[in-house]
C-alpha cells in the first residue's frame, strides 16, 4: 500500500513539474518574463536544469536583470567548463550592466580558453552575434584561425564584415577564400551577387568595390583564370558588354583556348541584341581555324549579321555571299543542316527568293545521318515558307508532322503553337484557344510565354465584342505581316482604326505598325506610333513596352542619349513593376556614365 501511495505521489510530482515547465515556457514565449522567472526560480532551487537555461537566462536578460543573468551563466559555466559560450554570455551581462572592465577581463578569459576548434568557435561567435556584438564575433574567428592553422572561417568573417559595414574587407575576404579554395567559386559568386544586387537598389559604389578588388587579384592570379572570369562576369552583370568583350579577348589570348569563353559571352550578346559585338566575338573564334566551335561560330555570326539588317544599312548581297562561302567551305553534310536552314530563312524572308529557299531546305532534309531534331527544324522552316507563299494547307501538313513526331518535346510544342497561330490567322479562334491552353504548360518558357500572349490577345479582345468581325480583320492583318505584305497589312490595320474608332485593339495596332516601320527603317514613323501608345494608352499593357522600345530607338538609331535616358527613367518612375525595369535601369546608368565621361573629355 505504501509503495502504491509513493508511486502516486511521485507521478503527481513529475506531472506537476512538467506542467510548470510548460507554463514557464509559455510565459517566456508570450513575453511575460517576470512570471516565467518566478516559475523557473522555483523549478531550479536545488540545481540548474540545462534545458531551462535559455528561456530562464533570456527572461532575466530581457528584463535588464543582468546580475541575475550573469550568475545563471556562470553557474552553467561552472557545471559545463568546456562550454565557454556560457562564460561569453556572462561577459555580455557584465557589459550590459555597466561593468565594462570586468566584461573585458571575461572576454579575454574567453579568448584564452579557446582552442580553435570549429564547433567551439562558431558557438562562441554566434553567442556574440545573438547580442549584436559583431566585432567580438569577428574577433573570435580571427583568434580561432591563429590557434588552428587549418581552420578557415572566411565565409563567416566576410558576412560579419558586411554586417559591420566594412564592404571592402568583406569582398577582399570572399576573394581571398576563392584564391585559397577554387571549389568555393560558386558560393563566393552568389555572395558577391547579393552584394551587387543591394536589395534591388542600384549601387555604383558596390560595383566599384568589387571591380577594384578583382583587378587587384587578377594581378597575382598567375595561371589561374578565376578572377579574370569573375571580372568578365561583373562587366556582363553591369551590361558593360564592350569591357566584357575586351577582357574576354585578353583572357582568350592568355590561355590560348579554342574560344569557349568567348563563344559563351557572344551568345549573351545575341540575347541582348548587341549584334556588332557578337559578330566581333565570333570573328575571333573563326580566325583560330577549325575547331568544335567553328561551324557554330559561323552560324551564329551570320544570324547576328542578319539581325542587324533592320537596324542599319547592311548589304543583303554581302550576307548572301557569306552564307554561300561558308556552305561551300563546310560542305553539304550533317554539320551544315542548321546552317542551311538559317540560309533558307534568309533567302525567303530577306531576299524574297522563295523557290531557292525551298530548294535549300529540300537539300538539307535529304542529308544522311543528320540529327532528327535538326531535320524537324528544317520542316518547320519549310512550313513557314509555304505559309509565306500563301500555301496554308501544305504548311499545316508539315507543322502536323513535327508535332506528331515530337509530341512531348519543345520542338513539338513549337509546331503545335505554329498550328494554333495558323488557326488564329484563319479566324478559328476557339480551336486556336484550345491549343494555346495546352501550350501554356509547356516546359519551354519561350513557347509557354508566346502561347500566353496570343491567348490573352484573343480572350481580352474577342470577349468584349458581340461579333468577331474586328478580330478577324486584325488576324488577317497579322498574316499579311508574316507574309511581308506590309502595305496591305497597314491598310487593314488603318481600316480597323477608322471603322472601329476607340476599339480595344487600337494600342495593339499602333504597336504592330511601329514594328513594321522599324523593319522598313522608317524610324520617325515608328517613333510616332510608339508615342501614340505612350500618350493615349498609358494605362494599357503595352505602354511600358512602347517606352522601352522608343528609348532604344533614341539610344541606337537617333543617338540621342539624353532623350533615351529620360525615357528609361520614365519606365523606372511610372512602371516600377515592368519586366523592362531592370534592363532600363542598367541602360540608364550606362548612358549617364557615357555622358559624364564625354563631358569630362570635352572639358580637357
Amino acid at each position: 500500500m505504501r509503495i502504491v501511495v509513493f508511486l502516486l505521489f511521485f507521478v503527481n510530482f513529475v506531472f506537476a513539474q512538467h506542467n510548470n515547465t510548460q507554463n514557464a515556457y509559455q510565459f517566456f514565449q508570450n513575453g511575460d518574463y517576470e512570471k516565467a522567472i518566478a516559475i523557473y526560480k522555483d523549478l531550479n532551487k536545488k540545481s540548474l536544469n540545462a534545458s531551462h537555461y535559455y528561456p530562464f537566462f533570456t527572461s532575466y536578460f530581457n528584463t535588464n536583470q543582468f546580475l541575475q543573468a550573469e550568475k545563471l551563466a556562470l553557474g552553467m559555466y561552472k557545471k559545463f567548463p568546456n562550454s565557454i559560450n556560457y562564460l561569453a554570455e556572462a561577459g555580455v551581462c557584465q557589459l550590459k550592466g555597466d561593468q565594462r572592465k570586468k566584461a573585458e577581463k571575461t572576454f579575454l578569459l574567453v579568448y584564452k580558453k579557446m582552442n580553435g576548434n570549429t564547433s567551439q568557435s562558431i558557438n562562441i561567435s554566434n553567442t556574440f552575434k545573438r547580442y549584436s556584438m559583431y566585432q567580438q564575433a569577428l574577433d573570435v574567428y580571427e583568434k580561432a584561425e591563429k590557434l588552428n592553422k587549418k581552420a578557415d572561417f572566411s565565409i563567416q568573417k566576410a558576412q560579419l564584415y558586411g554586417v559591420l559595414g566594412k564592404s571592402e574587407e568583406m569582398i577582399a575576404t570572399y576573394l581571398e577564400l576563392l584564391a585559397n579554395n577554387p571549389k568555393k567559386k560558386q558560393q563566393v559568386t552568389i555572395n558577391i551577387q547579393k552584394f551587387l544586387n543591394n536589395d534591388g537598389i542600384s549601387s555604383k559604389k558596390n560595383y566599384e568595390i568589387v571591380k577594384k578588388k578583382l583587378v587587384k587579384q587578377i594581378q597575382k592570379e598567375g595561371e589561374r583564370t578565376d578572377f579574370s572570369e569573375m571580372l568578365i562576369w561583373l562587366f556582363m552583370q553591369n551590361h558593360q558588354f564592350e569591357l566584357a568583350f575586351l577582357q574576354a579577348k585578353a583572357l582568350d589570348r592568355r590561355v590560348e583556348s579554342d574560344g569557349e569563353f568567348l563563344f559563351d559571352i557572344a551568345e549573351t550578346f545575341l540575347d541582348n541584341e548587341y549584334y556588332v559585338l557578337a559578330v566581333q566575338a565570333y570573328d575571333v573564334i573563326i580566325q583560330k581555324g577549325f575547331s568544335s566551335l567553328y561551324v557554330s561560330a559561323h552560324i551564329n555570326r551570320l544570324y547576328a549579321l542578319t539581325s542587324q539588317v533592320h537596324q542599319s544599312n547592311i548589304d543583303l548581297t554581302s550576307i548572301d555571299s557569306d552564307y554561300q562561302s561558308v556552305i561551300k567551305e563546310i560542305g553539304i553534310n550533317r554539320e551544315a543542316v542548321v546552317l542551311l536552314s538559317n540560309y533558307a530563312h534568309f533567302q525567303a524572308f530577306y531576299l524574297k527568293n522563295l523557290d531557292d529557299a525551298m530548294k535549300t531546305l529540300e537539300q538539307a532534309m535529304t542529308i544522311q545521318n543528320a540529327s532528327a531534331f535538326n531535320i524537324a527544324e528544317c520542316k518547320l522552316e519549310y512550313a513557314d515558307i509555304l505559309l509565306l507563299d500563301g500555301r496554308v494547307w501544305e504548311s499545316l501538313l508539315y507543322y502536323s508532322q513535327v508535332e506528331k513526331d515530337f509530341k512531348e518535346s519543345p520542338i513539338g510544342h513549337k509546331a503545335k503553337f505554329k498550328r494554333a497561330k495558323v488557326a488564329f490567322y484563319q479566324g478559328d479562334f476557339d480551336w486556336a484557344q484550345a491549343q494555346l491552353d495546352v501550350l501554356k504548360a509547356s516546359t519551354s518558357k519561350l513557347i509557354s510565354n508566346d502561347a500566353m500572349d496570343l491567348s490573352l490577345l484573343i480572350t481580352d479582345n474577342l470577349g468584349l465584342d458581340t461579333t468577331d468581325v474586328t478580330m478577324k480583320m486584325f488576324s488577317r492583318a497579322e498574316l499579311l505581316v508574316f507574309q511581308k505584305k506590309n502595305k496591305e497589312a497597314i491598310a487593314t490595320y488603318d481600316s480597323i482604326l477608322s471603322i472601329y474608332k476607340g476599339h480595344v485593339l487600337s494600342d495593339e495596332i499602333y504597336f504592330r505598325k511601329a514594328g513594321i516601320y522599324l523593319e522598313e527603317q522608317k524610324i520617325d514613323a515608328a517613333i510616332e506610333m510608339f508615342s501614340v501608345i505612350i500618350n493615349e494608352f498609358s494605362f494599357d499593357i503595352l505602354a511600358d513596352d512602347a517606352l522601352y522600345r522608343l528609348a532604344k530607338i533614341y539610344e541606337n538609331q537617333k543617338i540621342d542619349r539624353k532623350k533615351s535616358m529620360d525615357l528609361y527613367e520614365r519606365i523606372l518612375l511610372e512602371y516600377k513593376g515592368s519586366i523592362f525595369a531592370v534592363e532600363a535601369r542598367k541602360r540608364f546608368r550606362n548612358l549617364r556614365e557615357e555622358i559624364i565621361k564625354k563631358s569630362v573629355n570635352d572639358s580637357i
